[in-house]
C-alpha cells in the first residue's frame, strides 16, 4: 500500500480534528456522506455514515454522484475548483485530472474539507 493515510485523519467528520470526509454508496443503502474508518489501499476504504449505521468497502471513482455500489468519492478543493481525488497516501493525493497534490484537511464547524495544492 505504500504510505497509508495516518489514522489522525480517519474517523468521524465535523470534529476536532478534522478528518477526511467521503461520499459513498455501499450495498443496498443509498449514497450517503460519511467518513473513512480504515484504508485497504490508496484507491480502497472501509466507510461508515456519520450515524455509524451503515458500513462498507468501496473504491474512488472520478463521480460524485451516482454512485453505484461499492463507490466512493473524495473531492478536495484546490484553487476555489473542486477535484475528485483517484488515489491518496499519507502524504500526497492524485486527482483524475493528473495532477499531484499535497493535501491537508480542514473542519470550518459546518464541514470538513481537504485543501489540496498542486505540486
Amino acid at each position: 500500500m505504500g504510505r497509508p493515510i495516518d489514522k489522525y485523519f480517519l474517523g468521524a467528520t465535523g470534529g476536532s480534528p478534522a478528518t477526511i470526509p467521503v461520499r459513498a454508496k455501499v450495498e443496498g443503502t443509498a449514497e450517503f456522506e460519511g467518513f473513512i474508518k480504515n484504508q485497504k489501499g490508496s484507491q480502497k476504504f472501509t466507510v461508515s455514515n456519520d450515524g455509524g449505521t451503515v458500513e462498507g468497502v468501496c473504491y474512488l471513482v472520478n463521480k460524485v454522484t451516482g454512485l453505484a455500489d461499492a463507490e466512493c468519492a473524495i473531492v478536495g478543493q484546490a484553487t476555489g475548483e473542486n477535484v475528485a481525488i483517484q488515489k491518496i497516501t499519507a502524504h500526497k493525493a492524485v486527482g483524475f485530472n493528473g495532477t499531484v497534490y499535497s493535501w491537508a484537511v480542514a473542519d470550518d464547524s459546518t464541514e470538513s474539507l481537504i485543501i489540496l495544492t498542486a505540486l
